[in-house]
C-alpha cells in the first residue's frame, strides 16, 4: 500500500509536468532564465506539434517546434522548475548567462530542497511514473512522464480523457 501513495511533491511533479508537456500550459510555474531564443514566445503553443520518442516505458512526449523544426524547450519540464516553483528558491541569475541551467546555491534552503527533489524523482522513476535524464549539463534533469505517469497525472488532475491530448 505505501508502494502505491506518493507524497505531495510526487504529486506536484506528476501533476505538473503533466501541464507542461501535454497540456501545454506553464502558467503556473515560474519563468525559469532561459537563454534560448524562444522560450518566452507566445506563439510556442501554435507552432508547437507533440512528438513521441523514446521506446518502451521511456516512450515519453517531446515538442517540436514547426518553424525551426528543432525540439522547444519551452513545454519541457525541468528540476528546476520544481525548485524555482514548489519550494520557491531564488536563483542566482550572475551565474545564469553561462547556461541553461539555474543556480540556486545561495538559496538558504537549497541542499535540503535538492536532496528532497532528488529522491523524489528516483522514487517516481523507480515506480514507472516519470523519465528523468540529464540535459545540457550534470546539474539538470528533464522530466518527462511515461505512459503510465501520464495515466496516474491525468488521474490526479481527474482528467476523463486524456487520450485525444496525447494523440501523437
Amino acid at each position: 500500500m505505501s508502494e502505491q501513495r506518493l507524497s505531495k511533491l510526487q504529486k506536484w511533479i506528476l501533476e505538473n509536468c503533466f501541464t507542461v508537456t501535454v497540456l501545454m500550459d506553464r502558467a503556473a510555474l515560474k519563468a525559469l532564465n532561459h537563454i534560448t531564443r524562444c522560450y518566452r514566445c507566445k506563439e510556442c503553443p501554435k507552432t508547437n506539434e507533440r512528438v513521441r520518442l523514446g521506446r518502451n516505458t521511456a516512450n515519453f512526449i517531446t515538442h517540436i517546434c514547426v518553424d525551426d523544426n528543432f525540439a522547444c524547450p519551452y513545454f519541457d519540464f525541468y528540476k528546476e522548475d520544481i525548485l524555482l516553483s514548489f519550494f520557491s528558491l531564488t536563483p542566482n541569475n550572475s551565474l545564469a548567462h553561462i547556461s541553461r541551467v539555474q543556480h540556486f546555491q545561495d538559496s538558504p534552503d537549497y541542499a535540503k530542497a535538492h536532496v528532497t527533489v532528488h529522491r523524489s524523482i528516483i522514487n517516481l522513476e523507480e515506480k514507472g511514473y516519470i523519465y528523468a535524464f540529464s540535459a545540457f549539463r550534470e546539474d539538470s534533469l528533464e522530466i518527462h512522464l511515461t505512459d503510465k505517469g501520464i495515466e496516474k497525472a491525468a488521474e490526479l488532475l481527474k482528467i476523463d480523457d486524456y487520450t485525444s491530448l496525447i494523440g501523437c
